[in-house]
């Protein structure tokens, strides 16, 4: 057994790492849990409050998640990296001690400046100064955000992924029961939204020290520290590198909601109600990026294991199986939500977001996209080549903000949503040059099934036909999936059938045993 395997001597048992499978297991059923969840109170807020309310929570939603990891300067995205490295040398409790100073005194820092200049972000925010008033909410809630993050990396870079799934699933149904019942109680307005968002991670970030309190001690015992000259180098270049590729990812998500605030030349309200309509189209399309990282997540560790054994040609061939299915479950994903969506936008979202119902195409399109490109950086993660994966996401923020510029104006909400699908293809591309550039080998296949969702951009029919054509093809292509591949999906459906016979022969023993009379009973 290798040294960081072995169970530190002070380290309680219940703190042992997680295991992989474990691991996957316990995230995806949370997430399917906290996602359910996510989605009825989604259809709440969009039938309780009006467009340019919803907007106005979109907008402080986007600002608190670009704003909590750039505060902090990407510290805490650096524990995965660095914190095993100072538990197993016993300085772990200096390194929170300091990397929770330097956290706190960055977010003192970012709240007294949100507070003294609230006019200023009140009119980045919303677009107007007005809601002045919203900025000593969101300061508060700004900081129970980042002490939220703050523990979920630290829990997930101990490996505790039960800790960090019992808090996801905890913010989402405190966030969904605190809110709406705000939202029926005191003010029907986006205020409520952003109170029950803050106070939902904090009484989650406060239970959870509270619940780990003697165990995070024990874990983090008291031990030498490192000098500061050791100590800050190497972790603020990382944590700085976090902190940039945070930026261009939240940049890349929120830009066409600020831009569509500030550029589209309407009137604040109805750029706010803009915003909201966007916000529901984006409801359903969004679990599709919920699965995709999630999907990345189970898959990088035996892409990782492939690479470290030297298979890297291996590491190819599964990451391309994975993007041409993966291609395939959007589309088809998307073309069912497509055909249930008059009825969800009509009578759950009660006809009051059409413009919304009218972009939805393309916002599906866009988050399929996306979620690809999640997919496919798992190999420049195998590669070590992270300041390459931060390439794509500058040139699609570059491309999407010029063509905002250009086609907001013209289109409004229809120029942001292609703006931001002609982006995210570009990014796409980008990232597909780059992995071969590293060393990737792309099937054609690859190429061609990932602009088979591009086909949603034309409605429901068109989807449709892609789709019912693809499928027609896919058995008897070259292309589409090579030889190696078919015997790939053989071997595994071989196997997911052997393990299916085995439970049902092992279910069949087992219930002739509970039927065999006991001793002493008659036959």
């Amino acid at each position: 057994m290798s040294t960081d395997q072995k169970p530190n001597a002070r380290q309680p048992r219940a703190w042992r790492p997680d295991s992989l499978a474990a691991s996957v297991v316990v995230l995806l059923a949370v997430t399917v849990l906290q996602r359910t969840v996510g989605f009825g109170r989604g259809i709440l807020f969009c039938r309780w409050l009006s467009p340019e309310e919803l907007g106005e929570w979109e907008m402080a939603y986007s600002f608190l998640l670009l704003a909590a990891p750039v505060v902090v300067l990407g510290l805490p995205g650096s524990f995965g990296r660095y914190l095993e490295r100072y538990r197993q040398r016993g300085q772990l409790r200096a390194f929170l001690g300091r990397a929770s100073v330097w956290t706190g005194l960055l977010t003192t820092l970012a709240i007294a400046l949100l507070i003294a200049a609230a006019g200023q972000f009140s009119e980045l925010i919303f677009g107007h100064p007005d809601d002045r008033g919203l900025m000593p909410i969101l300061a508060v809630s700004l900081v129970a955000v980042i002490l939220h993050h703050f523990l979920e990396a630290l829990f997930a870079a101990l490996r505790k992924f039960r800790i960090v799934s019992t808090m996801h699933f905890s913010q989402s149904f405190l966030f969904a029961a605190i809110s709406l019942g705000l939202l029926l109680w005191w003010r029907s307005a986006a205020e409520s939204i952003i109170i029950g968002y803050g106070l939902a991670c904090l009484i989650t970030a406060i239970g959870t020290l509270v619940w780990t309190r003697r165990d995070l001690a024990a874990v983090a015992a008291p031990g030498e520290s490192p000098t500061h000259r050791s100590f800050w180098p190497p972790l603020v270049r990382f944590a700085i590198w976090v902190w940039v590729t945070n930026l261009l990812c939240h940049l890349f998500a929120v830009i066409d909601r600020y831009m569509l605030v500030h550029c589209s030349g309407l009137e604040n309200a109805e750029a706010l109600a803009l915003v909201g309509h966007y916000h529901a189209s984006r409801i359903v399309p969004l679990l599709f990026l919920s699965v995709a990282d999630l999907l990345a997540g189970v898959v990088l560790p035996y892409l990782s294991h492939d690479w470290e054994a030297g298979h890297k040609e291996r590491v190819a061939e599964r990451l391309n199986l994975v993007l041409k299915f993966s291609a395939l479950a959007m589309l088809a994903g998307g073309v069912a939500v497509m055909i249930v969506s008059p009825f969800l936008f009509r009578v759950a979202f009660e006809g009051r977001y059409d413009d919304g119902l009218a972009v939805l195409p393309a916002t599906l399109t866009y988050c399929a996209l996306y979620s690809l490109l999640l997919i496919a950086q798992t190999y420049l993660w195998c590669a070590e080549r992270m300041k390459s994966g931060a390439i794509p996401l500058a040139v699609g923020l570059i491309v999407n903000i010029v063509l905002n510029f250009v086609l907001i104006p013209a289109w409004g909400l229809e120029g942001a949503v292609a703006a931001t699908t002609l982006a995210t293809g570009i990014a796409l591309a980008v990232l597909y040059a780059i992995n071969h550039h590293v060393g990737m080998k792309l099937e054609p296949g690859v190429l061609w099934l990932s602009l088979a969702p591009a086909a949603m951009c034309g409605g429901v029919w068109i989807g449709a036909i892609a789709l019912i054509t693809i499928a027609a093809v896919l058995p008897w292509s070259k292309t589409l999936l090579t030889k190696h591949e078919r015997e790939m999906i053989g071997e595994l459906l071989d196997e997911s059938l052997s393990r299916a016979r085995n439970l049902y022969q092992h279910r069949i023993v087992f219930a002739s045993i509970r039927k065999r009379p006991r001793s002493g009973e008659s036959t």
